[in-house]
């Protein structure tokens, strides 16, 4: 019986799960087509091309949507964490955002946000 408990809890909470990893499948994304202030974000030099963004941070970059959204990690190594808890990232991984509300990005690494239409 507390084995089915576990599986219950696992299945209810990856259900809710609100970032999801995808080990090794990031898309390579050429900068160029991004524009690049002068000013630092966070810290960090940020890139804009409609509603997506580049994001080369040297710590620690926060996050907020209420959407969906793909992040992809183009260099470098750490975890996003938000309220559900953590989970590690590096080189060449790719997450689905679904609605996690605040994150952010920890470790100095070069990333990605394409934002998806609701």
């Amino acid at each position: 019986m507390r084995h089915f408990v576990d599986f219950c809890r696992a299945i209810i909470y990856n259900e809710n799960m609100n970032i999801i990893k995808e080990a090794g499948c990031a898309r390579q994304t050429d900068k160029g087509g991004f524009a690049f202030s002068d000013k630092t974000v966070q810290g960090a030099a940020v890139g804009k091309r409609g509603d997506d963004l580049y994001v080369i941070s040297a710590r620690r970059f926060k996050l907020y949507t209420e959407g969906q959204e793909r992040i992809d990690v183009l260099a470098g190594s750490g975890f996003i964490k938000w309220k559900r808890g953590e989970i590690p990232f590096c080189e060449g991984d790719a997450f689905e955002a679904d609605a996690p509300g605040e994150y952010e990005l920890n470790g100095a690494c070069t990333f990605t946000v394409t934002r998806k239409p609701i």
